[in-house]
């Protein structure tokens, strides 16, 4: 969840959605490949943002030292019930607590590093920044580019002290629905004002209903300079 959000984002519905969504795609699976090319074992890794956990999951099961935080409690409590890792899964806000010392920093679409001090703030915990965010947001020929990536690669070019790998990583992570009161809903929720432009993206599935998503992610590895 993202601290600039003022409600609380992780509700029954979008638990619901996001469950369905997660054990019937790679998506998770796949960027925790990605991710793993850039930690080793032996690293501290705190996970700011963490949501519902399912790559941090993924991450423990693989034999990493990841502790997940997230200032959302119905996403902990989901995300602990649903991995049994309680002790792993902890209420931070990173906003307005302190950032323990830690080896890497993993932030999955989560946080702005160019706002605020941000940056400079979580290079003090830690030597490394895994920082994943989204390229674009909507489908077909409603999708549009976010600025963000080339924005932080020119902030982060610009930015003494630090260097960095900036990667493309896409996969699918596809939204099922049960039906057309759901697929409303689902709209409604999470493109208000946009629902009925979306609504023609979704399709019959033998299961139910689908709205395809080729999610496109940049992934920045931020380093400390020696």
């Amino acid at each position: 969840m993202s601290a600039y959000q003022s409600e609380t984002w992780w509700d029954d519905e979008r638990i619901r959605w996001y469950d369905k969504a997660a054990v019937q795609t790679e998506f998770h699976s796949l960027l925790a490949k990605e991710i793993e090319k850039h930690i080793s074992k032996e690293e501290r890794i705190l996970e700011l943002g963490a949501g519902l956990g399912y790559v941090s999951e993924i991450l423990m099961n693989d034999g990493y030292d990841l502790t997940a935080s997230d200032n959302d409690e119905n996403a902990l409590a989901a995300a602990k019930k649903r991995t049994g890792f309680n002790d792993r899964f902890i209420l931070l806000d990173s906003e307005k607590e302190e950032i323990p010392q830690i080896d890497t920093l993993l932030m999955i679409f989560f946080g702005r590093i160019k706002e605020n001090g941000n940056l400079e703030k979580y290079l003090r915990s830690a030597g490394k920044i895994i920082y994943i965010i989204s390229e674009h947001r909507g489908q077909g020929e409603d999708s549009r580019r976010f600025r963000e990536p080339d924005d932080t690669v020119s902030f982060l070019e610009k930015t003494p002290g630090i260097t960095f790998s900036h990667h493309h990583f896409s996969a699918a992570f596809n939204q099922p629905l049960d039906n057309e009161e759901d697929a409303t809903r689902f709209l409604k929720r999470m493109y208000k004002d946009s629902a009925d432009k979306y609504a023609k993206y979704i399709i019959h599935d033998n299961d139910g209903l689908l709205l395809p998503n080729e999610k496109h992610t940049s992934i920045f590895i931020i380093r400390r300079s020696s």
